[in-house]
This record gives structure tokens, C-alpha cells and sequence, in this order.
């Protein structure tokens, strides 16, 4: 870390804000009595005085600011508060405490950073389509709804990353003893693609759109949650998934193609899953095993699931699946293979239960 400016902070600016003569400071519906109670103050310093006040330069400053996803500041902007110097000041004790190194340190902001954008864009939208369901929304209503929610939403945000952080640590105990962690690791691999989604959007309006797409992921991520599996992301009509057994990957994939096929909403999909090597990154996978998924989605016929022979041979002695051996086709950077039609048999058909 590089040595801290000890230049002598700026003499703090007026508060440019008149107070308002009738606060409500448990319902604030100003843009700016909003930001206040957001950012837990008004904005007092620049961002020399923020990286001097916080103990590192301001390059560091603003890599871990830029990091964060929000955008440079002026030398001469008034941008800051004291609980952006309270949390840059954490982190750098971070780093000098060894916990973290910088380029880790800024690594992880990045990952808060995109998630939390994401995050809110999501969260803002259904807000403004509840209200838009009850008409035209204005905007002191959204700001009012927003203002209601944020000590809700803050208590929910931290309460699902403990649980998530808390099934991560479950996940490392188990996987203690099997060596090194940073390599790759066996994992079944899934993707569920959206039948003539290229021709949908093209003739459904856009909040018909809005409505199938958001059908589509909320519908998916429920079948593979529920089905003991991880839902890394969907693009639009492509939702990626994984699970750490061919079993369970199986069932989610089935699941998949059984459920999209009874909605009134939703198309058909095709599913394609691959276990293998896989390598973990930035809450991301990819390697062969990743690339071969996506490569017999593409394969499968609408409303099917198919894998691979390999993956077959895993699950040829599992209760209530089927594998019927298909022609051989050209699947792309892997040659031909003889692609596995993945069905459930026998009378009981136990598809995984979201309702």
C-alpha cells in the first residue's frame, strides 16, 4: 500500500441543504432527505480528505471507490460522507492487518459492488411495477415506498448473505480434506435455453417480454434451489445452473423441461448437463465441462434433456431416470458423440415440488 497523503483535510463546506422547517425523519420523501438517511449524513468531504481521514492514498482510494461501481469524483466534488471515510477506513485496516491484500481487497468490492447494483436495479423495478399496477406511479411515491422498505430490506439483505456465507463455510468444512481448494472440482453443469425466445421478442410487446423473461427465472431458480442446486445466472432466455451430483443435476434438468412445459407463460426448453472438472471464479464457473453443457443444449430437441456418455455412465444405475442412447451428432470442440435422451421412467414420477 502506498504511503498516505498527510496533507491536512480541507475545511469542511456549508451544508448547501436548508433545513426543512417540518422534518419527518421516519418518513423522508425529498430526494435529498432520502439520500441523507441512505448515506447516513450529508456529503461533507472530497476525496483527498476522505483518503487522508481513512489512512491510504487516494489511488487507492480510488481504485477500491471505482471497484465499488460507482463512478471518479471531481478533485473539487463535495461527494463523500463519514460513513464512506468509516468504510474505507475499514477496509484499509484490513489490509494492514494482513487479512486481506490490496489487489483481494479491491477484488472483493467489486463483487459487493456489481451484486449490490444488481441487486437494487431488481428490487427498484418490481417496486415501481407494484406501483405502476395501481397506475402511473409518481415520483414521491416511489421515493415514500423506498423509505418505508430500506430498514426491511437492509435487515434481509444482511440476514441472506449469513445464510449463503453460512452454507459457503458448510461447503468448505466438507471439503476440507480433498486438497487444494483453487483447483478444479467435479461438478454437474446445466443449461435450460428458452425455445423460439429470438422469435418471441420480436412480436411480443415489451412488457409481455418483461413478463415471460421474468416468469422464466423466477420459475427456474425455484426448480433448481429446490432441487439442492445453484443458479449461476441467467442471460435472458439461458439460465446456468449446477448441482454437485449427477443425481441431483439430473432431476433439476428434468424438472426444468417438465415444468416450462405446463406453464400457460413460458415455452418449452431444452436442457443439456455435463459432471466434470469444473473451475470456480468470481462466483462464476467455466472449463470444458461448462462449454460441453452449453454445446448439447444447444443439441437437445424442444421439451428434452440430453448429456453426455460420460455423465450417462454416472447415472445409468440411478432408480426412476432412463437413458435412450441417440444418433451421433458433431458437437462443437468435442467431436462426435452419442448424445444420452435423459427420461424419467417407471409408474411414480417425482418431479421436484416448488409450490
Amino acid at each position: 500500500m502506498t504511503t498516505p497523503d498527510p496533507a491536512p483535510p480541507d475545511p469542511a463546506p456549508p451544508d448547501p441543504t436548508p433545513p426543512d422547517p417540518t422534518p419527518d425523519p421516519d418518513r423522508p420523501t425529498r430526494p435529498d432527505e432520502l439520500e441523507r438517511r441512505l448515506l447516513g449524513g450529508p456529503r461533507r468531504w472530497r476525496r483527498r480528505q476522505v483518503a487522508v481521514q481513512a489512512g491510504v492514498s487516494q489511488v487507492t482510494a480510488r481504485k477500491l471507490w471505482r471497484a465499488l461501481g460507482f463512478p471518479t469524483a471531481a478533485d473539487g466534488d463535495v461527494a463523500f460522507t463519514d460513513a464512506d471515510v468509516t468504510a474505507l477506513a475499514r477496509v484499509a485496516g484490513l489490509i494492514r492487518s494482513g487479512l486481506l491484500d490490496e489487489p483481494t481487497a479491491v477484488t472483493l468490492a467489486r463483487a459487493l459492488g456489481q451484486t449490490a447494483d444488481r441487486l437494487v436495479s431488481w428490487q427498484t423495478e418490481a417496486l415501481l411495477e407494484q406501483l405502476g399496477a395501481a397506475g402511473t406511479p409518481r415520483p414521491q411515491d416511489a421515493l415514500a415506498r423506498i423509505a418505508d422498505l430500506t430498514e426491511d430490506l437492509e435487515a434481509l439483505l444482511v440476514f441472506a448473505w449469513r445464510r449463503h456465507l453460512a452454507a459457503a463455510a458448510s461447503w468448505l468444512a466438507d471439503v476440507a480434506g480433498a486438497g487444494d481448494l483453487a483447483a478444479g472440482a467435479p461438478l454437474t453443469v446445466g443449461f435450460a435455453d428458452l425455445v423460439s425466445y429470438t422469435r418471441l421478442s420480436q412480436h411480443l410487446e415489451q412488457q409481455q417480454l418483461g413478463i415471460l423473461v421474468q416468469r422464466f427465472e423466477g420459475l427456474a431458480a425455484d426448480v433448481v434451489t429446490a432441487g439442492g442446486g445453484r443458479v449461476v445466472k441467467t442471460v435472458g432466455d439461458e439460465v446456468l445452473f449446477t448441482a454437485d451430483d449427477p443425481r441431483p443435476g439430473a432431476l433439476i434438468a428434468l424438472s426444468l423441461a417438465e415444468r416450462m412445459a405446463v406453464d400457460d407463460v413460458v415455452p418449452d426448453v431444452r436442457v443439456g448437463f455435463a459432471h466434470g472438472e469444473v473451475l470456480r471464479s468470481l462466483g462464476d464457473v467455466y472449463g470444458p465441462t461448462v462449454n460441453l453443457a452449453s454445446r448439447l443444449t444447444a443439441l437437445a430437441r424442444p421439451g428434452t434433456v440430453v448429456t453426455d456418455p460420460g455423465t450417462g455412465a454416472l447415472l445409468q444405475h440411478v432408480p426412476g431416470l432412463v437413458l435412450v442412447s441417440q444418433r451421433r451428432r458433431q458437437v462443437r470442440g468435442f467431436g462426435t458423440m452419442r448424445l444420452l435422451l435423459v427420461a424419467r421412467g417407471g409408474r411414480q414420477r417425482r418431479p421436484i415440488d416448488v409450490d
